[in-house]
């Protein structure tokens, strides 16, 4: 007798694996797709931070597979360093060494920065090679803005009973400075671009820079400046004055610049965080670890360091 059982043809039977390897194949795509997005954000903040150096006079010129970016006046070491071009992904020692030479030649320290993350870890070697050292390392932290909801960043300021403020003015500019400086030993954002000093209004017309003021009553207690350039912002500064400072009051502040950037209709906002403390901080209001700017210099710098008030946390930079 037959058997009425229905036979499967065997390319017709389920194979056990195929569920486990479908799921390892979304992983890898995930993984992928998560460090294209990691490295296009990278570029959106090397562009800005690029672009926040020519704004305040420094002058990039090519060579080869290189940038050279430096400043007729300034000896900043954020205004004058080799630098990767756009879209390499790969700059040979010989081509490096060129642009150091070309940097020496302006009376300069020879020093490269670039963004980690969007070059292999083997960089760094043909950095040392050339008997180059780290300098510094600013980890940069974002924020996506692009499903960013104001309505739920507004209670910290409502339940600390303080208020932010956009300067709009020249007696709101002084009154920036005022609370940065007298904030400084807390200033919680780092070194990629420095503070500039002059021409504030111009900047604030044209959109490209936001100072904001926290208010405690009519107290103003704590100051952050934000710059614009296409759909990306930076908070290049916060600073809350040391005896008023609570998470809450920080808290507020950064909710402040969250709302500003989204109302500019910027798509992320980035920040550094330079300690433990600001990264824990930067993390829990959503933030999330993205790369960092390396520097890597002559050993001889530690005798040749900014010409800058040493006391502050960031390189102030007067406009001419």
């Amino acid at each position: 007798m037959e058997d009425p059982t229905p036979k499967l043809d065997p390319q017709e039977m389920p194979d056990e694996n195929a569920s486990e390897e479908t799921a390892q194949e979304a992983a890898e795509r995930q993984s992928r797709a998560d460090i294209k997005e990691t490295r296009r954000v990278l570029r959106l903040v090397q562009d800005h931070i690029a672009t926040a150096h020519l704004k305040v006079g420094a002058q990039q010129e090519a060579h080869g597979l290189v940038e050279v970016v430096s400043h007729p006046t300034s000896e900043l070491a954020t205004l004058n360093y080799v630098t990767p071009r756009k879209n390499t992904a790969w700059i040979p020692a010989p081509e490096i060494q060129k642009g150091l030479e070309h940097l020496r030649k302006l009376n300069r320290v020879a020093r490269v920065t670039y963004v980690e993350g969007l070059f292999p870890p083997i960089f760094s070697k043909s950095l040392m090679q050339l008997g180059l050292v780290v300098e510094f390392e600013t980890p940069i932290m974002v924020y996506d803005l692009r499903e960013f909801d104001a309505t739920k960043n507004t209670a910290s300021g409502k339940s600390t009973g303080v208020s932010v403020r956009a300067v709009s003015d020249q007696d709101g500019i002084g009154m920036w400075w005022y609370v940065w400086r007298n904030a400084y030993y807390d200033v919680l954002t780092g070194n990629i671009e420095p503070i500039k000093i002059g021409h504030e209004m111009a900047q604030i017309v044209s959109g490209d820079q936001i100072d904001l003021l926290l208010y405690r009553g009519d107290l103003p207690v704590g100051a952050a400046r934000v710059t614009v350039h296409n759909t990306t912002a930076h908070l290049t500064t916060l600073a809350i004055m040391k005896e008023v400072r609570t998470p809450a009051l920080i808290r507020a502040l950064y909710d402040a610049t969250l709302n500003t950037a989204a109302e500019r209709g910027c798509e992320l906002l980035f920040t550094s965080g330079d300690t433990e403390s600001d990264r824990h901080l930067g993390r829990e209001i959503g933030f999330i670890d993205s790369g960092s700017v390396v520097c890597y210099s002559e050993p001889k710098l530690g005798l040749q360091q900014d010409k800058n008030d040493g006391n502050l946390a960031q390189p102030v930079f007067a406009l001419p």
